[in-house]
């Protein structure tokens, strides 16, 4: 038994007590008190945080886990702001990294650099000519290539997403279909030894900012990917608990590995950097331009069939409202909340589910559907003055309408979509709080719950996590203020299962 003693303990359960004292036994919650009724005995620890409070672990519902490992390993340009900081970065990643055969880069934000472009091929050529290059836009929906990577992914093939220059030849940058046939190739140059460094660095990157829970992004539907493979394997021994989402449409592969959900990042159009979230109307910016949905709704029909009649939980990524109104009327075609598919017991979500009229939200109500949420988004591009006002016009006001989500009874999880933004629960909150249209912004205890209860009750373990209550599991982070009066405090330290993994 451990006791912990803090200045006040946040339970954050529903009826929102608070506590002093914290006991800890065999990895749960023991009980939770305001008076130390029974004084430690010789052989119980007693850690005293007299300054500092205690709230749960945090959830994170959506990490891309390899992406956010393999931004420690390779080139991160979160902070370039030119072309030329790129390739100085490119070049020291190819220096840190000899022994392989191909380069990537992380986080690419094309705003933020003097350009306001992608290189091109030949620009990247005189960097790093001899081994394949794949640079990812900061939304990991389009990206570009050196010749020799653009030659390994897509050979002499002008596929659509192909950006051609005015001689009709590809200029290395590729967005939509092209972009996702060309990351498959390139995740093939991943071995297992890389990948699973990746999965430890992303776990305890996680646990540094009090992630004790992640649902992660996994796997693909190419015949050689073994990356959910490898995390089972390893998921005991990593410092976090790590929910997977497999990302595939093979439902035997799922029921094979005694998995109880399937998708995540099954996309139904893209993002809107790149402008490839499917709209209904065109981009203010793109003229023409709709967007892409990557599903038909016969594919998309037969997959969630499929999946309701194995009793998977469903979860696709769906950012445009033309692809939200897709996989709302698919998901309506069977009725989801009725009792033959499981009433709302099997929680299906749409992940990201940005561009939201009220008659989607309406709609989303209905059914039951969970929205998985990444409020950070807002923080970076919402607004009136940032990439979605360019992208939308007039339409930024209707992104991410989380007040108006809750109070029409949508059940909303909060994640980063890692490495998209950082792991960083407390920026995700301080986002939802102060959202940048203010009609949207939610109350500092709902966004705890995006980031806690939400999770859990989202991956089915609202009886486990979220909270701290008696045979809970004790996960919970000891911060350096009260969080109901600044969001601005310090991780001190990190608990998951009773025992401390940060520091």
């Amino acid at each position: 038994m451990t006791v912990f003693k803090a200045r006040k303990i946040y339970s954050l359960d529903e009826q929102g007590n608070i506590y002093n004292y914290l006991w800890v036994k065999d990895s749960k919650v023991f009980q939770l008190s305001n008076d130390c009724f029974a004084q430690p005995s010789a052989r119980d620890g007693f850690k005293q945080f007299e300054n500092n409070y205690i709230i749960p672990g945090f959830i994170d519902s959506h990490v891309h886990i390899l992406g956010t490992g393999l931004q420690y390993i390779f080139p991160n340009f979160t902070q370039a702001q030119s072309l030329e900081e790129v390739y100085e970065l490119l070049l020291e990643g190819r220096q840190k990294n000899k022994e392989l055969k191909f380069i990537l880069g992380y986080n690419l934000e094309l705003d933020n650099l003097k350009e306001k472009r992608f290189p091109t091929r030949t620009e990247l050529d005189r960097v790093i000519k001899d081994i394949p290059v794949l640079l990812y836009r900061i939304d990991g929906h389009s990206g570009a290539l050196n010749t020799i990577g653009l030659e390994f992914a897509l050979g002499d093939e002008l596929t659509e997403g192909i950006e051609l220059d005015s001689y009709h030849q590809p200029t290395g940058i590729v967005r939509g279909q092209a972009f996702e046939r060309v990351a498959r190739k390139f995740r093939q140059f991943l071995n297992p030894d890389l990948k699973t460094e990746a999965i430890f660095l992303a776990c305890w990157q996680a646990a540094r900012k009090g992630i004790t829970t992640m649902v992660a992004m996994i796997g693909s539907d190419e015949a050689d990917d073994n990356s959910i493979e490898l995390l089972l394997r390893v998921k005991d021994k990593l410092p976090i608990e790590v929910i997977p989402f497999y990302q595939t449409l093979d439902i035997n592969k799922v029921l094979a590995l005694g998995l109880k959900r399937i998708g995540g990042c099954i996309l139904i159009d893209g993002s809107f950097g790149s402008h490839t979230a499917a709209l209904t109307r065109d981009y203010a910016d793109e003229p023409g331009n709709k967007g892409v949905l990557y599903f038909d709704d016969d594919k998309l029909f037969n997959f969630i069939q499929k999946a309701l009649q194995a009793n998977l939980q469903i979860a696709v990524h769906a950012i445009g409202d033309r692809a939200i109104n897709q996989v709302l009327n698919n998901f309506a075609r069977f009725n989801c909340a009725s009792p033959v598919f499981g009433g709302l017991k099997q929680r299906h979500r749409i992940e990201h589910a940005e561009l939201l009229t009220d008659d989607l939200i309406e709609r989303i109500a209905k059914l039951g559907l969970i929205l998985s949420v990444q409020p950070a988004f807002e923080y970076y591009w919402g607004g009136p003055n940032k990439m979605y006002a360019q992208r939308l016009g007039e339409r930024y006001k209707l992104t991410n309408p989380y007040r108006k989500l809750i109070d029409a009874g949508v059940i909303l999880c909060g994640g980063s979509d890692s490495p998209i933004t950082p792991l960083d629960p407390i920026l995700g909150i301080k986002s939802a709080v102060n959202h940048p249209n203010p009609e949207n912004s939610i109350t500092v205890r709902q966004g705890f719950n995006l980031f806690t209860s939400n999770g859990a009750y989202a991956v089915f373990k609202e009886n486990e996590l979220g909270m701290l209550k008696p045979n809970f599991s004790a996960d919970f982070v000891v911060i350096s203020d009260d969080p109901f009066k600044t969001l601005d405090f310090q991780i001190l330290e990190v608990y998951k299962a009773g025992k401390r993994i940060f520091p």
